[in-house]
């Protein structure tokens, strides 16, 4: 099984890293600070787990020519640069190559399956907590698990994905194969839409946010904005995950979400995939989205000032 890990960030060095750790040909797509780091050092995994290092297989991310021999390619980028990525991919998609897509928010697996096919297309969701520390060196703060599965359902499950599911299993990671992954493409995005705006605008962590009455309050009020309307589009969101959201463990507290990651480092914010898919949605389906549509236009100012 030959992988290829596009997007060296948080996400994608951390299940690339457990992966190599555990023997399997996995390459990492890199550019810039990150390629240059993990061509002349060793990519840096902290974590509760237990830290590891390792030299690791990369490549120029503007060289990628002659190397479309993978089977899945886990793509872990940005959602905000998935048009770029999608160049990048028809260099590395071989015939039978299939993409692994594990960024947040609604409507990258459908992108992906207009260019390429939905039967190429493996949704993902990763709930899990991971600071990208500095190029090619981050840090898994809070367990979580993978969540994978075929975009377009089919009779027979992919073997190959198995195999896969296996192998993240024996490397330690919490991981599992749905058959319904948009749904919990949903669940995530419960949990994305409830945390990463808010913390963002406030430059908090999670815990704060949630010991802040305050705060705590309009994550109350963006998450039942949310479920009333996935429940207009007959999105059946489980209890468990609906309880757990607003009480969650001690290490997702001391959580730095990746929105706020973006914003501390200068980079795009994800709030089309976040918030202004639930924003669209919500005008289709005429249900009112006032906090999330307050919380959309504030980011938006923040990253133009920014």
């Amino acid at each position: 099984m030959k992988i290829a890990v596009l997007g060296a960030g948080a996400i994608g060095c951390y299940y690339g890293g457990i992966l190599a750790k555990e023997h399997t040909d996995v390459t990492f797509i890199a550019r810039g600070r990150t390629y240059e780091r993990l061509k002349h050092h060793e990519l840096v995994v902290k974590s509760i787990d237990g830290d590891f290092s390792l030299p690791v297989n990369v490549i120029d991310s503007e060289r990628l020519q002659g190397h479309a021999a993978f089977d899945y390619i886990l793509l872990a980028i940005k959602s905000t640069g998935i048009e770029a990525a999608i160049e990048e991919l028809k260099a590395l998609m071989g015939d039978g190559t299939k993409i692994i897509c594990l960024l947040n928010g609604i409507g990258n697996e459908e992108r992906l399956a207009e260019v390429f096919g939905a039967e190429r297309v493996i949704g993902g969701s990763a709930f899990i907590s991971i600071i990208r520390e500095a190029p090619g060196i981050v840090n898994h703060v809070g367990d979580g698990k993978l969540v994978i599965g075929e975009w377009q359902s089919r009779a027979h499950q992919d073997v190959g994905l198995i195999e896969l599911e296996k192998r993240l299993l024996q490397a330690g990671a919490a991981a599992c194969i749905t058959s319904d992954i948009k749904r919990i493409k949903w669940e995530k995005l419960l949990w994305n839409i409830t945390y990463n705006p808010l913390t963002a605008l406030t430059q908090t962590r999670v815990g704060t946010a949630l010991k802040d009455p305050d705060l705590k309050l309009l994550l109350e009020r963006v998450s039942a904005e949310f479920l009333n309307l996935a429940d207009k589009r007959g999105i059946i969101i489980r209890e468990d995950y609906k309880t757990g959201l607003l009480t969650p463990d001690e290490a997702i507290q001391n959580h730095k979400t990746s929105m706020l990651q973006d914003f501390e480092n200068g980079q795009p914010m994800e709030l089309d995939a976040i918030l202004g898919f639930v924003i669209q949605t919500a005008k289709q389906c005429e249900v009112s989205v006032p906090t999330i549509e307050t919380l959309y236009h504030l980011l938006c100012f923040l990253e133009r000032s920014h």
